[in-house]
């Protein structure tokens, strides 16, 4: 049917407009690879990378794994707990991931997959923050028992689930494969810490962007990427 209206004498603009349209609606690059500057406050990067789901139009997974490495800040502190950073310099180590699925709700008129997008997905993160602090603590003894310890530093680590569901606008923010990923949603997450073998409640729970809160927060931001191919 397609062919018998394309040689109409009288409806090549038709045909090529349908054409036209088609191209715009298959994003031609489909390997995104996006930065999330704000963390870098807490000493975190995040690079995510975005590939469509191809058994599904307008559908996409995307993995970003994280590292954090630097002196921790002080995020959100509000908890007199806290140490400060002229007091006792404190340095986070850590590693993370999340991994979610985004769905477009709209044909992509960018050469990549772009506009209004709902995202949900699950994320881990492993943290180690320690600072110079003279004390008592508990570690396990070559007897395999636990047993107290004198160190001069204090090391807690954290380990951090979670999930999240985000609304979001993927643009193009200059001619060409550079684009910005406007996003913001709600998610939940449960922290365990400790401090050599012992469980302890950790001191860094002062607001939703310090390594170990836990509960509701709402993520927000923005992403800077490029269309690889």
């Amino acid at each position: 049917m397609a062919r018998l209206i394309c040689r109409s004498r009288w409806l090549p603009l038709l045909c090529l407009s349908v054409g036209v349209q088609a191209q715009s609606a298959t994003p031609e690059r489909t390997l995104l690879v996006k930065f999330t500057p704000q963390y870098v406050v807490v000493s975190g990067y995040w690079l995510e990378v975005e590939q469509p789901w191809y058994q599904r139009a307008g559908q996409s997974l995307a993995f970003t794994p994280q590292v954090y490495y630097g002196l921790t800040g002080q995020p959100d502190r509000s908890s007199p707990k806290a140490p400060s950073l002229t007091e006792h310099p404190e340095k986070v180590r850590g590693v993370g991931l999340q991994v979610v699925h985004r769905r477009y709700l709209g044909a992509t008129k960018a050469g990549y997959p772009a506009g209004s997008y709902i995202s949900y997905g699950p994320t881990f993160q492993h943290f180690v923050v320690s600072a110079d602090e003279l004390g008592w603590q508990e570690v396990i003894g070559p007897t395999g028992l636990p047993q107290q310890q004198y160190v001069n530093e204090r090391r807690e680590k954290i380990n951090r689930y979670g999930a999240t569901v985000q609304v979001g606008y993927q643009a193009p923010l200059l001619p060409g494969r550079v684009f910005v990923d406007l996003y913001a949603g709600a998610g939940w997450r449960t922290s365990h810490s400790r401090v050599g073998s012992e469980k302890v409640s950790s001191q860094y729970k002062s607001g939703p962007s310090n390594y170990g809160h836990e509960g509701f927060y709402f993520p927000a931001g923005f992403k800077i990427g490029v269309a690889l191919r």
